[in-house]
């Protein structure tokens, strides 16, 4: 938990530096450069890139987090491992709405590969994919805690896949990527809370 609250206090000081620079020269340049090195490239790495887009989406993750969930209900029948995921990925998209409406940030100028809408900052799919991938492994962790260092190795470069496929798809700037990954941190950080919260109550008397 104290390295989850790391990670989140540390994700809501990027979140809030990389709001405030937006529109600069210096972070539009930075964009621009990272943007155009990954953008595009073997028709094997943009199909690739779509098919975790497609999951990624709204509607593929929380299909994916709503099977995962039935899975663990029927192994463990620890409800709150089961719809702590779904809920987890709901809340991300409901505050990836709410902040992208806000700040309402235009999506980069180059060609999509990929169908995109809406504002860009900041990415819903890095988000998602930061959240399904950390809270996934946090209930690794709970029946496998020796295993606890390859969870989150797996869990930080599926979320890294993620956010790279966004950019080679040419929807989203490298900041947008950042600046979902820093708001996702807080999200699991809040699941983690929540969840050991509610299963510690489960088992009062």
């Amino acid at each position: 938990m104290r390295t989850l609250a790391i990670t989140a206090l540390a994700g809501t000081l990027i979140f809030i530096v990389l709001a405030s620079a937006l529109g600069t020269p210096q972070l539009n340049a930075f964009d621009d450069a990272i943007g155009n090195a990954l953008y595009g490239g073997p028709q094997a790495l943009i199909a690739a890139s779509k098919v975790l887009a497609w999951f990624g989406s709204a509607f593929g993750s929380l299909l994916l987090a709503a099977l995962i969930s039935a899975a663990i209900w029927r192994k463990t029948r620890q409800h709150w491992d089961a719809i702590g995921l779904p809920l987890a990925i709901l809340s991300g998209w409901v505050l990836n709405a709410l902040l992208k409406f806000t700040i309402l940030r235009p999506r980069p100028s180059l060609e999509f590969l990929a169908s995109a809408h809406g504002p860009s900052f900041p990415s819903g799919h890095a988000m998602s994919a930061w959240i399904m991938s950390f809270v996934l492994a946090i209930i690794a962790t709970h029946y496998r805690p020796q295993q606890r260092s390859l969870w989150f190795t797996l869990a930080v470069c599926a979320a890294i896949l993620g956010g790279l496929a966004r950019l080679v798809l040419g929807v989203h700037h490298f900041s947008d990527i950042i600046a979902g990954f820093s708001v996702a941190s807080v999200v699991v950080l809040t699941y983690c809370y929540a969840t050991s919260r509610f299963t510690r109550l489960d088992r009062l008397p």
